[in-house]
């Protein structure tokens, strides 16, 4: 079996990655990221904290749910639209026969291209998150800088989850329209999901004032969407195993719901899809 050329996997990233800061796709999304940490470090010390919780951590609290309801929506867009032409619209283009007339395999430029445009999520989050945390902790403090890390790093990991998801769909499909709509679909699966479970919940009885009384189950559909994967994972960085409910109480995340197996998931998430996209670019005729 023939080895992988990693030299040829870096010249394609390294491609990938110059043509997004051409086309200016890193620094919008690092403005993006920035501005949306600034205005969280100034608002979320003026809301009120939950019963039980010191203004600080109610501050930090504040800010970090705050974003994570912005991120889990725009990371995953942005990893969408990077990764629905990946595949489909260079082959619909032409561009990708011309790319594999010359001595490179198909796994090395899938993962070239997937290197290079992670790389574009990973820099602008860092960039982004990572500007704007300093302006984070000068107003909330420094007692959560860990935590903060880890939500940097679990915010990428779920752009290069959908990317993973995305780059799949691209490669299963023949046209760039089919793409498109496959990385809608994958998109909105992680924000609905939860809604039609609720309603599952409802429909068998449940309803918001007998909350303590949910089964285990409902709380696991977490693993079905990488989004809310990532905001339980990021929750539990800062230590915060459970939420205020009101009129309900302190609810504590269950057992099921540990760091370890959240892990896991987003590692299945991550690399199942794009073993995928592996197998139906060897497959595909171009």
């Amino acid at each position: 079996m023939e080895s992988i050329n990693f030299k040829t996997i870096y010249t394609i990233g390294k491609k990938e990655f110059l043509d997004n800061i051409r086309n200016k796709w890193i620094l919008v999304l690092s403005i993006i990221l920035f501005i949306i940490v600034a205005i969280w470090a100034f608002v979320a010390p003026y809301q009120q904290p939950p019963p039980g919780v010191s203004e600080e951590v109610g501050a930090w609290q504040n800010a970090i749910f705050g974003m994570l309801g912005i991120t889990a929506l725009l990371i995953p867009l942005i990893a969408v639209v990077l990764g629905f032409n990946t595949i489909a619209g260079e082959a619909e283009s032409g561009s990708l026969y011309v790319v594999l007339s010359y001595p490179v395999r198909r796994i090395e430029l899938l993962l070239g291209k997937y290197l290079g445009l992670g790389s574009v999520i990973a820099f602008s989050t860092i960039i982004g998150f990572g500007s704007g945390g300093i302006i984070l902790i000068f107003q909330l403090g420094t007692k959560y800088v860990i935590g903060y890390i880890f939500f940097i790093g679990l915010t990428i990991l779920l752009g290069l989850i959908f990317l993973s998801l995305t780059i799949c769909i691209s490669a299963l499909v023949k046209k760039r329209i089919h793409a498109i709509g496959g990385g809608i679909v994958v998109f909105f699966w992680g924000m609905i999901i939860g809604i039609i479970m609720m309603g599952v919940l409802y429909g068998m009885g449940y309803d918001y004032n007998n909350m303590l009384e949910w089964p285990n189950w409902f709380w696991n559909v977490a693993y079905l969407s990488p989004a809310d994967m990532s905001q339980t994972a990021s929750q539990i960085a800062f230590g915060w195993n459970s939420f205020y409910a009101p009129g309900v109480g302190e609810m504590f995340l269950p057992e099921s719901l540990q760091m370890r197996n959240l892990m896991i998931a987003h590692a299945m998430w991550f690399f199942i899809p794009l073993g995928l996209a592996y197998v139906f670019f060897k497959r595909r005729d171009i």
